[in-house]
């Protein structure tokens, strides 16, 4: 690739602030390169893209999804999540009176690693339960992006396709 000019980059800025094509190929070769770099940085706008771009094809291939979820385990009252943090609780006969909501939220925000395995259990044992198996109907497909909440722990947006029975 030869050397762009700053003269380059600005036509190129002027094509696109007025929603022209970009004519210049050595722009349009670094706009890819810098596409292909952003498409794998978690949180980006090229990243989003191309998640969206999935989120399309799988439409197009499993049909419309039915059921749109937001998932976000309870993981301020979950004796789980607090076993996953590292606390010593017996699961059989935890009382979450006895655990303030704030003393549940920092033992799980200590142990963020524990935090990523409660969720992943969790949301796999609702995917792989209910979801998978009729809680409506047979599960076709499932596309979901994980997002973080402002105290740090995640939840996820699922889009969920289902097999349907065509009436005769």
């Amino acid at each position: 690739m030869t050397s762009l000019t700053s003269e380059q980059l600005l036509a190129a800025a002027d094509q696109a602030q007025k929603h022209q094509k970009i004519t210049n190929p050595g722009v349009l070769t670094l706009l890819s390169h810098i596409n292909r770099i952003g498409a794998t940085s978690v949180g980006s706008d090229e990243k989003k893209s191309h998640m969206l771009t999935e989120l399309k094809s799988s439409i197009v291939y499993y049909g419309c999804p039915i059921v749109f979820l937001t998932l976000n385990p309870g993981d301020r009252h979950s004796p789980l999540a607090l076993y996953y943090a590292g606390e010593e609780i017996d699961l059989k006969t935890f009382d979450p009176h006895l655990w303030a909501s704030s003393k549940c939220l920092e033992a799980v925000l200590d142990n963020p690693l524990g935090m990523v395995e409660y969720f992943h259990t969790t949301i796999k044992a609702i995917i792989e339960g209910p979801l998978k198996h009729g809680l409506f109907g047979e599960m076709r497909h499932h596309y979901g992006t994980i997002e973080y909440q402002g105290r740090g722990t995640p939840h996820i947006h699922l889009a969920v396709s289902f097999i349907c029975e065509s009436a005769h």
